[in-house]
């Protein structure tokens, strides 16, 4: 006959059920960092290309280095006039919360340099600089198949050194920030949940030349005639989930929509503190860890 499991057991599966229960929600929350001088946990895209753009995506045009990554522009590609590049964070389903990156954009006109979050066919948050005026951000939500740009004036040329950018995704709302100073929010477009669409990371630099696209954004790109490489440069990538200060829970599965989002400042006044940066409560599945310890306690009890 088999003997009855021991206390210390008991003990040992309860222990086990409470690290698998809690190693999601843990895993779900700890955002990431990336200083973008390797490239060992993203993916380079080769080989396609948007068909309104004028070039495709090329291996030979993404290099990393200890100063972070850099984007060219050539004339190695086999489907368009001109070759590109970009990188896809390999972390899929992101949800909510703040992503950041410094970059340096292109002055070359028709070249865009581009840092967003994007749910294929559904729903993109973009921050783009273009080399028509390095003076202006573009602020972009894409959904339902319409986009949704504003222009956003820089105290600063772009393309002349390290700046920070950055948007707040929330449920209701969107919220840009450069170089720490909020610029823009919107609660008038709607986004998709991350419950019901797969977000991804990605950086890349892109050439304009189809004249079906407004040129006064843009611009027409044409390669330099001195020998200057057209080229964008990024480092420092960060993504910080949101957790509901109200609930305690990870922002993908708890929100009531009623959260409000901050107010462009001038740089004069400190930034809000976001709810991402809050201490995050215990959540359900440390609730249910600890129950699974209970039941463990009492089967010990009426067995012996």
């Amino acid at each position: 006959m088999r003997s009855p499991p021991t206390f210390s057991a008991l003990i040992v599966l309860a222990s086990a059920i409470w690290t698998v229960s809690t190693q999601p929600q843990e895993a779900a929350n700890a955002g990431f960092f990336e200083a973008l001088d390797n490239h060992d946990n993203f993916n380079i895209a080769h080989g396609y290309g948007p068909e309104r753009w004028g070039c495709s995506f090329t291996r030979t045009q993404v290099h990393e280095s200890s100063e972070g990554t850099r984007i060219t522009i050539g004339k190695d590609s086999e489907l368009k006039p001109y070759s590109c590049g970009e990188l896809i964070y390999k972390q899929t389903h992101l949800g909510y919360g703040t992503y950041s990156i410094e970059m340096i954009a292109s002055h070359v006109v028709g070249q865009v340099t581009s840092f967003f979050l994007i749910a294929n066919e559904d729903t993109e948050i973009d921050i783009e600089v273009t080399g028509l005026n390095t003076r202006v951000g573009w602020m972009n939500i894409w959904h339902d198949q319409k986009q949704n740009p504003i222009s956003i004036h820089l105290p600063f040329d772009a393309a002349q050194g390290w700046h920070s950018y950055q948007f707040e995704w929330r449920p209701s709302y969107v919220v840009w920030s450069v170089d720490g100073n909020v610029v823009l929010n919107r609660s008038d477009i709607p986004t998709t949940s991350p419950q019901n669409a797969n977000y991804k990371l990605e950086i890349n630099s892109w050439t304009q030349i189809q004249p079906e696209i407004k040129l006064d954004w843009a611009g027409k790109f044409l390669y330099p005639k001195d020998g200057t490489i057209p080229q964008a440069h990024f480092r420092n990538m960060r993504h910080t989930p949101w957790v509901d200060p109200q609930q305690g829970k990870d922002g993908d599965e708890a929100n009531d929509g009623k959260e409000e989002p901050q107010t462009p400042t001038d740089g004069s006044e400190d930034r809000q503190k976001s709810s991402a940066e809050s201490v995050k409560k215990p959540t359900g599945i440390m609730v249910a860890g600890c129950t699974a310890i209970v039941v463990v306690a009492v089967t010990f009890m009426v067995l012996f």
